[in-house]
């Protein structure tokens, strides 16, 4: 999608000329049959996986714009800043679903605080629905294109950061350049400066600021001004060095559950869903997760030991078996559609557990109803004789015979046994 823009004379930035592909008819359909699912329910789940799905859409759409090219390398700069830009956008969606449902939700009581008829609350939702989806989208979409542009080239100036470690603040120079922003036109700083942890640009919505990289040769560094504007507390940051287009100080975050934010991660792209690490891959969602630091622990681990392809897992819903299928497999949905494995090793399930002695057999049992492959780091140490001893009693109980192999994480050894 590509949206045509020109020059906004209330705001100094850009307006749409046309409409975003999501303006026609995608959204506009989602709110109405959202809105019928809620009048008739009566609930309060502020969370619609299309809704979310279609927002972000749009948005990484705004960051190809902006940013170019996503078919970057994995173990880029470029694509590290490409997986912070989408996983923002993701659980930025997400809060603007929130919001927005709990809107649509808050529109069934009317202000005599009687449920609304249907016909009268679609035509609030319908309202509700073009200020989400229409208008405030447009700057989103907006702010989404200039904050790609500047986190692309802010890679682009620490890669030639030893060449050209000047960096100078730029406006566009006509007569709709705030007056704030007219105030820092010209300040040469070095990059690492603590200038552009408030000052890089965009300092606003619409801002169509820039900024120059300079050789320290040809640039003096200037004095800072004495007067600094003020910079709205959303974009009072370097967006690009966090690797955010809309940081947390966004208004939509507000009241938002942090599981609304975790789920949003179960639908990024595949190209950006997972993070390389020391020997093994885990899926952003992880880091929402309680047991995260234990299994990289156990991962790093296994991965030193000469375990390939492993890959650390999000736990989903048993309601959403698309997504289960998407990322446990089909064979592992059908046969566990309420069970979730911490990981696959060579493209079998696992899962991992931390014990003691005493409820080792346990451990194993509880892990032989999640996956075949099992791993079990100790909290004490045994003696090899012991723990030879216990495997071979396992293979023969009747209640794990699905179990195909067994590894057990001792002090800094590790113990592989396949079924015999």
């Amino acid at each position: 999608m590509r949206t045509l823009y020109e020059p906004c004379a209330c705001c100094g930035g850009y307006k749409p000329v046309a409409k975003l592909r999501a303006s026609g008819g995608d959204f506009d359909d989602l709110i109405r049959q959202l809105a019928d699912d809620i009048y008739k329910s009566k609930n309060d789940d502020y969370y619609s996986p299309d809704l979310v799905k279609e927002t972000a859409g749009e948005l990484i759409d705004a960051i190809s714009e902006g940013y170019g090219d996503l078919s970057v390398d994995w173990d880029t700069p470029d694509h590290l800043m490409l997986e912070k830009l989408v996983e923002n956008v993701f659980q930025f969606s997400a809060a603007k679903n929130y919001q927005q449902l709990q809107d649509i939700t808050n529109a069934m009581i009317g202000d005599d605080g009687k449920l609304r008829e249907f016909n009268e609350f679609k035509e609030a939702v319908e309202a509700i629905g073009y200020k989400f989806n229409h208008d405030w989208l447009e700057t989103e979409y907006n702010t989404a294109v200039g904050s790609a542009t500047m986190a692309a080239r802010w890679v682009e100036y620490k890669k030639e950061a030893d060449l050209f470690p000047m960096l100078r603040y730029v406006t566009v120079g006509d007569n709709r350049v705030r007056a704030e922003h007219r105030l820092l036109d010209g300040v040469v700083k070095h990059i690492n400066d603590d200038f552009w942890k408030t000052y890089y640009p965009p300092n606003g919505f619409n801002c169509r600021c820039d900024v120059e990289q300079e050789p320290e040769s040809d640039a003096q560094e200037s004095d800072t001004p004495v007067y600094l504007p003020q910079v709205p507390p959303m974009f009072k940051t370097n967006l690009a060095e966090s690797g955010l287009l809309f940081p947390k100080d966004h208004p939509y975050y507000e009241g938002v559950p942090k599981d609304v934010l975790r789920r949003a991660m179960q639908y990024l792209p595949e190209d950006y869903a997972y993070r390389t690490r020391d020997g093994y891959e885990e899926h952003a969602m992880l880091q929402h997760e309680p047991e995260t630091e234990e299994n990289r622990t156990i991962a790093e681990i296994l991965a030193g030991s000469g375990e390939k392809d492993i890959k650390l897992l999000p736990r989903l819903h048993e309601k959403e078996p698309e997504l289960r299928r998407k990322y446990y497999g089909e064979e592992y949905t059908e046969n566990h559609p309420t069970k979730c494995p911490d990981s696959f090793i060579g493209g079998e399930p696992a899962e991992f557990k931390e014990t003691n002695k005493k409820n080792m057999s346990k451990r194993i049992l509880e892990a032989a109803g999640q996956a075949d492959v099992i791993i079990v780091k100790m909290k004490e140490p045994l003696t090899d004789e012991y723990i030879g001893r216990f495997v071979k009693g396992q293979w023969g109980m009747d209640d794990r015979l699905n179990v195909k192999r067994i590894i057990i994480i001792n002090n800094d050894k590790t113990y592989k046994y396949n079924r015999p």
